[in-house]
């Protein structure tokens, strides 16, 4: 039987499991700059900011009209001497750049997609803006910006994988989607400053800075800001909120299925992990030479190579979940992280902001594929008490407890407990560092002025990435990254949906849910739950609400309320870790 947890949360908290009754919800189109700048559905729209002038593209949209400003340069393009290093500000152009169209993917290998190989580029710094073509101009609108997940290998801001359509149709804010560098190029560390590291959070920090500085002269309100991010992409908005000069760049905070304190993001040698990848991309000396000769070598490195050498450091399928990550640098000048995150956050060392954060009800799914295949299966089976620690990334002296508290007197996964594998990696990965995130963030937080909702996505559809992924057709219900589909659209990989589809309102009700909290800082919907005060122990506060989105038939989505918590989940892991 499942209790609720046994930690105080002193909060302003709204736990929502939204099952959605379905409405054709109006949008309110509001409103934006009084910044002059050249309009009409007519002709390219076209800014002139402090970074230079654009000319973008007019798109019909799905429901209503946007326009696009497609490959925005904010940064120089990272290559030569600029590799493996600080990200520096593009130093602007003459005339109008041509942001008529999307430009190259960071250089990757997206394994998680179908028939990918290496593509994009290492000149890849640029964001797209996207807005409303018709609102009351006077006013100004809130902005998105939305950092995508990916492991910190893979995916990118293109159309085709995040498209606006659906946030357009809402019509209340101004999305502005970006590129960073990924996996070797963007996160490899030497431990020292000849590779100082974090190099793709860097650049996320520059984009907010373009941000900043430029988006009010495409209608936007700089003073409204909400950072978003999915997976990886959560984690490093999460890790913003604790770095000094990002934080005072955006002033809400979305976090879809990932948090800074999650296992994929502790910390790694990453002095001895650099001398592996030097070894790994065939470099001289690798194990005894200085760093920054390593360094200078590694610059003329063919890209490619740094891309494909990632796959030499997984010990097994997907294993460890993100081999290249976040690390802690040394006090020396620019660095974003000189602290384990864990602790920084712990002790409340940052400056509050209104949070939704939230799983989908089935995150582990997506990242358990071993389950589909006989012979990974098999292969993990054979090795589990190697494996999973590494994957779950635990002291393996655990093993026995979570073994016991999953599978009971099993040791080995099979069909009749790979519905336990699933929540043991959900449990891992995401459902405890959400709760721990909350928890820590009501021990210091003014919750009244800054308030945290959280919120579990469990709608059913067939619209999917496992089954996308895999080609099975069993159904494991919503999993990993399910809930992007319907926030953005994703011509690459699925077809939008039907207006007036089930999913087309599920899509309505997710985006207003999104878009209430980035205009108004608030869940609107659910703001009659009563407040928990500082007393209030997390059992027993009918506010704290899960909001599972939940289809009951092909024409309804209902709004549950839920106050599980598996405490002893949550107890299972804080011994482990703690």
């Amino acid at each position: 039987m499942r209790e609720s947890g046994s930690t105080t949360l002193k909060m302003n908290l709204f736990f929502f499991t939204l099952i959605l009754l379905v409405n054709v919800f109006t949008t309110n189109a509001e409103k934006s700059s009084n910044i002059s700048f050249k309009k009409s559905v007519l002709s390219p729209p076209e800014v002139c900011a402090e970074c230079g002038c654009v000319r973008g593209v007019f798109e019909s949209g799905r429901k209503k009209p946007y326009d696009a400003f497609y490959g925005i340069p904010y940064a120089e393009p990272p290559l030569g001497k600029l590799r493996l290093e600080n990200p520096v500000p593009h130093s602007g152009w003459s005339g109008y750049w041509d942001a008529s169209y999307p430009r190259d993917d960071c250089i990757q290998s997206n394994v998680s997609l179908p028939g990918q190989t290496t593509s994009g580029s290492e000149d890849c710094l640029y964001l797209n803006v996207y807005r409303p073509s018709t609102w009351n101009w006077k006013k100004k609108l809130p902005v998105v910006v939305y950092i995508h997940g990916g492991s910190f290998l893979s995916f990118s801001s293109k159309p085709e994988l995040f498209g606006p359509e659906y946030i357009m149709d809402n019509g209340e804010v101004i999305l502005v989607t970006l590129n960073y560098r990924l996996g070797i190029l963007g996160f490899l560390c030497s431990g020292d400053e000849a590779v100082k590291g974090n190099f793709g959070l860097k650049d996320q920090q520059m984009a907010l800075q373009w941000v900043a500085t430029n988006i009010e002269y495409f209608g936007g309100d700089s003073s409204s800001v909400t950072l978003a991010g999915q997976s990886s992409g959560a984690s490093c908005a999460h890790l913003h909120m604790m770095n000094s000069k990002s934080q005072a760049l955006f002033h809400r905070v979305i976090l879809m299925s990932g948090t800074a304190l999650a296992p994929f993001m502790y910390p790694i040698d990453n002095a001895a992990q650099f001398r592996t990848i030097a070894n790994f991309t065939g470099l001289k000396d690798f194990d005894t030479a200085a760093t920054y000769n390593l360094a200078y070598q590694m610059k003329k490195v063919d890209a490619a190579t740094f891309v494909e050498t990632v796959e030499l450091l997984y010990t097994f399928f997907a294993t460890p979940p993100a081999p290249i990550r976040p690390c802690i640098e040394g006090d020396w000048e620019g660095a974003f992280m000189t602290e384990d995150p864990r602790k920084v956050w712990a002790e409340g060392r940052y400056v509050q902001k209104p949070i939704l954060v939230g799983t989908v009800k089935n995150d582990g799914a997506s990242l358990s594929l071993i389950t589909l295949n006989e012979d990974l299966l098999d292969q993990f089976n054979r090795n589990i008490y190697d494996y999973l620690p590494i994957q779950m990334e635990f002291k393996p002296r655990y093993m026995s407890d979570v073994l016991k508290y999953y599978f009971g007197t099993r040791t080995t996964i099979d069909a009749s407990n790979q519905e336990a594998y699933f929540k043991m990696l959900g449990d891992r990965m995401f459902r405890y560092p959400m709760i721990t995130l909350v928890d820590q963030y009501v021990e210091h937080a003014d919750v009244e002025k800054n308030p945290i909702f959280i919120y579990e996505f469990d709608y059913e559809s067939s619209y999917n990435f496992v089954n996308l992924v895999t080609g099975i057709e069993e159904y494991f219900g919503p999993g990993h990254s399910d809930d992007l589909l319907y926030f953005f659209t994703m011509a690459l990989l699925f077809e939008p949906f039907e207006v007036d589809s089930p999913e087309s309102r599920m899509s309505d009700i997710w985006v207003r849910t999104m878009v209430n909290f980035a205009v108004r800082g608030e869940i609107k919907v659910w703001r009659t739950f009563r407040p928990c005060t500082t007393q209030t122990s997390f059992p027993s506060c009918d506010r704290q609400v899960f909001k599972r989105y939940t289809k009951l038939d092909p024409n309804q989505v209902l709004v549950e309320i839920s106050n599980e918590i598996d405490s002893g989940m949550v107890k299972l892991w804080s011994r482990i870790d703690n």
